[in-house]
């Protein structure tokens, strides 16, 4: 079986004309499936894109969300619509809901969104300000109330979808698989939050890496070395991979606006 890997498209940048141009890519791989890490397109096109998508690729599309899939629109909102719409179309799996999937006899896919929690680097002393706490509602409602507001609500964010994920990871470890594939948006460790061949700075971590998540999913490597985990994400726009265990890898995908790529084709 052979997976495309995708993350941060962004398809809302390009006309129809340039998504038709993309699908046609992937499906000129011709993979058995799709797996998205985040970043799709924003909240008000993100349904229609979806529907498109499948339209086109008529195969398995396995995804999260990322920071700009809310983007223009409410967290709630947007989670009841995309569950919706999976409900109502087999090949669409968003794995926050979904759960764990059995791609092989050997191997299993999950996944989580995922959210930066600021935990990585120094979010009290740090400059950056990002557009998620302009354009989705819930952070920006929060940052008005203050730096610490918005914190709070990010880790709020990011301590659930770790607590999701924890669930699957232990549910996906009583099984006879020898690898599970975990899909996320945010990188999960310091070293895989990449820029421009470089690691992010302390200014800029609290923003682009989850260290909630990436505590579940060393806990869980580490107390099953026979199986292999692979952990693939996307939110940095840069590529890089690190290996914090023997048996734990994570590939950080890259990505420009207006031209979206495949990562890499998976074989599993």
């Amino acid at each position: 079986m052979q997976i495309c890997w995708l993350t941060d498209i962004h398809l809302n940048f390009l006309s129809l004309e340039q998504r038709t141009g993309f699908y046609k890519k992937i499906l000129e791989k011709r993979c058995e499936a799709v797996a998205i890490t985040g970043d799709i397109a924003d909240a008000p096109i993100l349904i229609d894109v979806l529907k498109e998508m499948v339209a086109h690729l008529k195969i398995p599309i396995y995804f999260v969300l990322g920071n700009h899939d809310f983007y223009h629109g409410e967290i709630g909102k947007v989670k009841k619509e995309v569950s919706s719409l999976c409900n109502a179309e087999p090949l669409l799996i968003w794995l926050s809901e979904a759960k764990i999937k059995r791609l092989t006899n050997d191997v299993l896919l999950v996944g989580q969104d995922g959210w930066a929690d600021g935990r990585y680097g120094d979010y009290q002393n740090s400059n950056v300000v990002l557009n998620d706490s302009r354009l989705i509602y819930d952070l920006f409602t929060q940052k008005i109330l203050g730096k610490n507001k918005l914190l709070q609500k990010m880790q709020q964010l990011a301590d659930a979808d770790a607590a999701a994920l924890k669930i699957d990871l232990a549910e996906a470890v009583k099984s006879s698989a020898k690898k599970i594939i975990i899909l996320t948006h945010v990188p999960p460790f310091v070293d895989a939050c990449w820029h421009e061949g470089n690691i992010s700075d302390a200014n800029w971590l609290p923003f682009f890496a989850s260290k909630i998540i990436g505590d579940v999913m060393f806990k869980f490597a580490e107390n099953n070395p026979n199986i292999e985990f692979v952990i693939l994400c996307g939110h940095s726009h840069s590529e890089g991979v690190c290996q914090p265990l023997k048996n734990l890898i994570v590939k950080t995908g890259k990505a420009a606006y207006y031209n979206p790529e495949i990562q890499e084709i998976i074989a599993v």
